[in-house]
Formats: C-alpha cells, structure tokens, sequence
C-alpha cells in the first residue's frame, strides 16, 4: 500500500514539472486547486500535499495561504535552443507511465539535437486542457489518446492523414487494427498497443484453495463453480473478503459477458439476451457472492486484485502491465469462459499528428520511432504491453495465451472497441450513470434491462 501510495504522488508531481517547465502553466499563474487534483487524477487529498510538497522544495511552486498554489514567479525558464517536439499525452496512462521513457530514449538516440516536451493532461478534462493549451500557445505536434478519446474527437479534419507516412512500416501490423483508425480512406491514428479484455487469474489464490487451474476445457460451468469456491471469509468475521472475481462496473469491461452470449448493442439482439447477461451478473454478485463489483473511479478492481482480495478479474494487457509491478505474484490469462460466442472488447492507445503540427517531419519520426518492431518487442518483453505487429506477438506468446487473448495468425476473432458497439460517445457515460442501482442490489435486471434498451433506442433516433 505504502509503495502504491509513494508510485501514485510521484506521478503527479511529474506530471506539474511537466506543465511548469514546458512552459504551459507559467510563472506567476496559479495550478488547480487540490480539490480539482484530486478529482481530475483520482488521487487522495494527502497524495496530491505530497506531490505539491516535493515541487515546493523544488522552487517550482509557492502556496499562498488561503488563495491556493502558483508557479514561482521568480522561476526562469531557458528558452529552447534546439528544436522541440511538443507531445500532448492523457493521463493517467499506464503507457506513457511505463512505456514512454524506452520510447523517448530511442528517439533521443536518433535525434540527439531534438527536445521533446511531453505534457499530460487529465483524461476526465482532456479536450478543453487541450483547447486551453492552443489559446496559450502551446501547439501540440503530436497527441496521444486512448481509444475512447479518439471515438470521441469532432474535428477529424484537422487530422493529418498518415497513410503515405506509415507505408511500409505496418506490413505486419494486424489489418484490422489500421482499420479502426480510418476513416473515409484516411488513416488518421497510429495504433502503438492494444489488448482485447481478457480474464487475468492469480494461480496462488486457486491452488490455495484446491481450486483446479483453467484450462483448455474452460467453460461458464467451470468458471462459476472456481469463483465460487474461491470467494470466502479469510478472517471468520462472518463477511467475504476474497472473491473468485473482482468486476469493474465500466462499460469497457462487463459487455464483454454479454458479447459472449451474443448480446449486441444496436437493437438486433433477442430482447430477452441482455436481460439474461444482467441477471446472471446479479445471481454471480448476490446470490453466489462470487463476485464484486467495483467502480472503476479508483481503479478499485484492479486493487483488490493486487491485494489477493480477488483471484481473477477482466483486464486488459495495458492495465495490467502498468500495475505489475505491485503484484506480490505473476498473473495468468484464462480464455473467456461466459457464452458460446468467442467475442470481447478491445482497448488501444494510438498517436494522432495535427495538421498544423509546426515539426511534422519530427512527428512522423517519433511515430516511425514508436513502431519499430525492436523497440515493439523489448516493450512487450519487458513492462508487457502487447505489440501491434503479429510477428512480434507470435515470438512472444504461447499457445494458451494466444487463444486467451482471441489472437488468430493475422486476425483477431470478435474484437470490438466501445466506440465500435455504442456509436454515440456521450452514451456511455450516461449508460454507465444509468446502471449504479443495478451495481448495488437494488434495481432489477428486468427494469435495468428495460431501461438500457430503451436509452440505446433513444440515441438511435
């Protein structure tokens, strides 16, 4: 916990040296308020001190008592005397946490005489940190999102078409994962990872408890009866504190069970389908106490994973390699056991060019830099977040994992991003609103059933 804690305001501390140094909060002007931090990076009032302590012992801030925190006035910041890159990245991210100092050596290596500015803004007010950011000057060469983020851009015209700069460097890039990224016969983002939702096991917890390890005769069978087994009271107080499953509520991990029972989101599935994916998480959760639902705000699920409060949970490769560091253990993929239909959901960050990047050249250079399959490979290999190119993932992954993650040659079977199954960005967050009764026990599936389908009805329209 002390270690987790000492990791997150460290992170923060490095993302306001960024935006101080770069120029982008300037001397004299003042931060977010701790209320802000602690909303917009989802940390703790006492992370956010600590983070604020470290630049005020580094002359970088100054807390005015009652007014709140600005950039030093006396600060001066050497203008730039080489070229700079300015890349704009979400946060949190666990690439840009874990991956990001590999890729920034490398192109320091091939571009001794370039300085990159890396700021990072919060994923929860991304566009107007950006739209903020432009009004000041700072013109981003090069932006880094999330999926979902891209899903969500309104401008795509003021994308650079990266067609003729990406030729000859994909061949091995999964097709289907260019594609995602098109649009009107512009490939407008470069994917540089991605992961379909997988299920991810702690061997300890199922050997602990005589529970046998999934296999290749995994089923929805097998999968309820070891979630079962493996949800306990660990201290005799009468309460469960250890699940078979830790079950974030976010829409980029639950479909994934109905998508396996062929669910799917545009209104031709069987009326009845969603209601029964509903009502099994509900019979999982408070009939079985199988599984906990936790918010994904906090990143509460991946936690009780880490503390071995859960033996298995839905992730993704991205998620899980910037937390691997913290588990006491190495965790395993189990194929997906739910329903008949070998389907799940996808997750990638990607690399846009603005078109009025001011250094496309460097840009470009940056992304050549970040798909170099070498780099792709020591990436994977060492923090393990999985290539984009096939090649390199064939090297690295066994059978198993292979079939876990839906990985097939050059293809990947049922994969679906959320901007892929609901169209409407908007909709996910007010789907995601819509569903807290339903996590706590006191909707039904029925009415939320009812009720979901009618909201997709509705944005139909």
């Amino acid at each position: 916990m002390r270690r987790e804690h000492e990791f997150r305001y460290t992170q923060l501390a490095g993302i306001l040296r960024e935006q101080i140094l770069s120029g982008f909060i300037r001397p004299g002007h003042y931060l977010l308020s701790e209320h802000e931090l602690c909303k917009f990076y989802g940390l703790s009032r006492t992370s956010v001190r600590k983070s604020l302590d470290q630049l005020a012992g580094e002359g970088l801030i100054v807390k005015k008592i009652g007014q709140g925190t600005i950039v030093n006035p006396n600060l001066r910041l050497d203008p730039p005397r080489r070229k700079v890159l300015r890349i704009i990245a979400t946060s949190p991210s666990h690439y840009v946490e874990q991956a990001f100092p590999l890729l920034l050596g490398a192109f320091a290596d091939r571009f001794p005489l370039v300085e990159v500015k890396l700021v990072r803004f919060p994923m929860l007010d991304f566009w107007e940190s950006l739209r903020t950011s432009r009004e000041m000057g700072f013109e981003p060469d090069l932006v880094f999102l999330s999926n979902r983020q891209f899903a969500e851009i309104e401008e795509a015209a003021s994308l650079q078409d990266l067609s003729a700069d990406l030729a000859g460097r994909t061949e091995s890039v999964y097709p289907w994962l260019l594609e995602a990224f098109r649009s009107n016969g512009l490939q407008l983002a470069a994917p540089v990872t991605f992961s379909p939702v997988y299920l991810a096991y702690n061997s300890r917890l199922f050997e602990q408890e005589g529970v046998p390890l999934p296999g290749p005769d995994w089923d929805a069978d097998r999968f309820l009866d070891a979630a079962t087994r493996l949800s306990r009271d660990t201290d005799g107080d009468g309460l469960v504190d250890q699940y078979g499953l830790s079950l974030s509520t976010s829409l980029s991990r639950w479909p994934v069970i109905a998508l396996q029972n062929d669910v799917r989101f545009d209104g031709t599935a069987e009326p009845d389908a969603l209601f029964r994916t509903l009502r099994y998480l509900h019979h999982l959760m408070f009939e079985r106490k199988a599984a906990v639902p936790c918010s994904p705000s906090i990143r509460l699920h991946s936690r009780a994973f880490e503390l071995q409060k859960a033996a298995m949970m839905l992730t993704t490769s991205i998620e899980l390699a910037g937390i691997r560091d913290l588990l006491p253990f190495t965790p395993q993929m189990a194929p997906l056991p739910f329903g008949p239909a070998r389907d799940s959901l996808l997750a990638a960050n990607v690399f846009v060019i603005p078109k009025d990047s001011a250094v496309k050249d460097l840009a470009v250079a940056f992304l050549h830099t970040a798909l170099e399959p070498m780099l792709q490979q020591k990436i994977m290999k060492g923090l393990g977040f999985l290539s984009v190119f096939d090649s390199v993932n064939s090297r690295l992954l066994s059978p198993m994992e292979r079939e876990a993650l839906l990985l097939t040659d050059d293809h990947i079977r049922g994969g679906h991003f959320l901007h892929e199954v609901f169209r409407n960005p908007q909709l996910v967050e007010e789907l995601e609103a819509e569903m807290e009764l339903f996590w706590c026990g006191m909707e039904s599936a029925r009415s939320m059933a009812e009720r979901f389908s009618a909201l997709l009805a509705s944005s139909r329209r």
